[in-house]
């Protein structure tokens, strides 16, 4: 099917070639090509090349510049060998292009157009009643200029939707309804600049219409760079993203490994996480707040991967030297995250979770509004989960002697605000969430990778079309 497109686009590509080439013999021999002719088109191609260099590219198959209008002037009062010559410079901006049936099918469906309407518009002067040269901006002028444009935006996008058709293989009625009929107001408007510049041709000659296209092209070039800085932040957002992902990607790896030294560590991390996220959004933080907030929680044991196998799993009391390493992870954690771009504010979270609102916590002995806020918060989950799950010491507590323990120590280890903002949390839930258990690492997980979400909503969005 490639292939038998291909083959057609090179034949129509041939025909157009030897009609343009022979249009443009045809009318060049009709010419009269006087110094003032020869110069006129020679600056008019001038600023079709400068249009056309700056032109804006929106995809691969749409560009948009004001090269037309050079050309329109070139169709108005220079005649079709002319208007040729200035329509078909334009094209070869692109003649680097490996691809050369494209580059020779552009040039061939510019030219074409173009001689036919100039050949028009000339044939139809005399109807429209206009004199040879134009000397004034008459009715008739302005409705034959228009008429003559329409009928060249109608042959130029019917040769190139043929052109797309079979290069791309799409439809072309569905080229004509997302192309055509859209652009059709821009085009008309154009049209009507083109007319605008025409009028100041007669009145003042080529100079003054030339210096009209100045403000036009510094136009153009703004919006082209305003379009590049668009497409530079897009990719910006985009390998932001990828980071993220990927930050998050290493980080949830290093879960995992931890979690096959010691299995509590996942679905603690997983409860910690959605205990902190339900804690957030009830406290009415923003959406990157809660993301925050959940990644915390989801993150904050990581610094346990370096303490040995031998601690974790004690069942007996700890020594002190033991006690050491296990103060040790809430830095190692954040030394870890701190690394990465994306996770800085996260790591200077779990730096401070196991600080205590009395200043009797770890690593650092701050105290109240010292700790970040966070991080108090962060306590909570952690330590309200840490009493519901079954530890190697010790049996799990219910979640009403878990929370009763919690306001014990409210004020002293724990921040006595957030406590009750989990009380709230905790309350007319069912009692899987208020044990832990109906949290699972990967589903937290997943959550917390905003890529992932993005994929999904893309998905969504392509299902829809």
């Amino acid at each position: 099917m490639v292939t038998r497109r291909r083959n057609c686009l090179l034949v129509l590509t041939s025909l157009l070639g030897v009609a343009a080439g022979a249009l443009f013999f045809y009318f060049s021999k009709q010419t009269v090509w006087t110094t003032q002719l020869l110069s006129e088109t020679i600056l008019l191609t001038i600023i079709a090349w400068i249009a056309e260099h700056q032109a804006v590219n929106f995809s691969k198959k749409v560009h948009v510049s004001s090269a037309n209008l050079p050309v329109l002037l070139g169709v108005y009062f220079l005649g079709p060998a002319p208007s040729a010559l200035i329509a078909s410079i334009s094209t070869l901006v692109d003649i680097k292009e490996k691809d050369k049936i494209r580059v020779i099918y552009n040039f061939a469906s510019n030219v074409v157009p173009v001689v036919l309407v100039a050949s028009l518009f000339e044939y139809l002067r005399e109807p429209f009643g206009l004199a040879i040269p134009v000397s004034s901006l008459s009715l008739g002028f302005i409705l034959l200029g228009i008429a003559v444009g329409l009928v060249w935006e109608v042959i130029d996008f019917s040769l190139v939707s043929a052109g797309v058709s079979l290069y791309y293989g799409e439809r072309i009625s569905k080229l004509w309804k997302s192309n055509f009929f859209p652009a059709l107001p821009s085009q008309l408007m154009i049209i009507g600049v083109g007319l605008v510049i025409a009028s100041v041709y007669i009145m003042a000659g080529i100079a003054a219409a030339a210096l009209f296209f100045i403000p036009i092209l510094a136009s153009q070039h703004i919006f082209k760079l305003l379009v590049q800085q668009k497409e530079l932040l897009a990719e910006q957002t985009k390998l932001s993203q990828d980071l993220m992902d990927m930050n998050i990607g290493l980080a949830g790896a290093l879960i995992m490994l931890l979690d096959s030294k010691d299995h509590y560590t996942a679905s603690h991390s997983a409860g910690v996480a959605m205990y902190c996220r339900d804690m957030a959004r009830v406290m009415g933080m923003s959406e990157d707040e809660q993301r925050i907030a959940h990644m915390a929680g989801l993150l904050h044991d990581l610094g346990k991967v370096g303490t040995p196998d031998s601690v974790l799993k004690k069942e007996g009391e700890l020594t002190p030297r033991e006690w050491e390493l296990i103060k040790e992870h809430p830095t190692t954690a954040a030394e870890v995250l701190s690394q990465l771009a994306t996770h800085k504010e996260i790591a200077d979270i779990i730096r401070h979770h196991q600080e205590h609102f009395d200043g009797s916590g770890y690593p650092y002995g701050l105290k109240g509004e010292e700790i970040p806020e966070l991080s108090r918060m962060l306590a909570v989950a952690d330590t309200y989960h840490a009493l519901t799950s079954n530890r190697p010491y010790r049996e799990a507590k219910s979640p009403f002697e878990a929370l009763i323990i919690l306001r014990r120590v409210a004020g002293t280890q724990l921040d006595s605000k957030y406590v009750e903002v989990m009380a709230q949390v905790l309350k007319n839930e069912d009692l899987s969430y208020r044990e832990g258990s109906k949290a699972d690492f990967l589903t937290e997980f997943r959550k917390g990778r905003p890529a992932l979400k993005l994929d999904a909503l893309n998905l969504h969005a392509s299902e829809e079309k």
